[in-house]
């Protein structure tokens, strides 16, 4: 086994998201690096998601974005379900139908969720994907480590960047 040197606020970091998750730094990093790792029994299937190759071929915000609706609407269909049930009035981020969402807002781009019959605005800046994103996870029940880990990976153009230092 080799070994590196990391400041303490990236071990940190690293420590923070592999407990998290229930995973070893070693397997996060490989993951992270698209590299293989025996594999684990993830505690956390979102976190697995997230680190899946599946995941990290969506190049755009906004691809990942929907990946991540989509993912969320097929594991927690009722509550994803009462989630879009429950949007005040006002603009909604979700919808039944392309005329639902283009109907909050003549400007609105909408885009079908894969795999549902349910849409999404997509004209969002990134803090605002992020923040709607934490709102839906919240709601379904994900822990903050969770939500903000989930949150992060929009964004960011490769997973990988964000932990660059650790294999300088």
């Amino acid at each position: 086994m080799k070994h590196i040197e990391i400041s303490d606020d990236v071990y940190a970091a690293l420590q923070e998201l592999a407990t998290g998750f229930h995973r070893t730094p070693d397997e996060v990093l490989s993951s992270l690096l698209n590299l293989p790792s025996a594999p684990t029994d993830a505690a956390e299937p979102l976190a697995a998601y997230i680190l899946s190759p599946d995941f990290r071929t969506k190049f755009t915000d906004a691809d990942k974005y929907v990946a991540l609706l989509g993912w969320i609407a097929a594991k927690h269909a009722q509550e994803f379900a009462e989630f879009i049930r429950s949007q005040s009035s006002g603009r909604r981020y979700l919808g039944l139908s392309r005329e639902e969402v283009l109907a909050a807002c003549r400007h609105n781009q909408a885009r079908q969720i894969d795999g549902t019959s349910y849409w999404a605005i997509m004209n969002l800046d990134t803090a605002t994907k992020r923040r709607f994103l934490a709102r839906v996870l919240e709601f379904v029940g994900y822990r903050e480590a969770v939500i903000d880990f989930v949150c992060a990976a929009i964004g960011m153009k490769r997973p990988h960047n964000r932990f660059a230092a650790l294999v300088a």
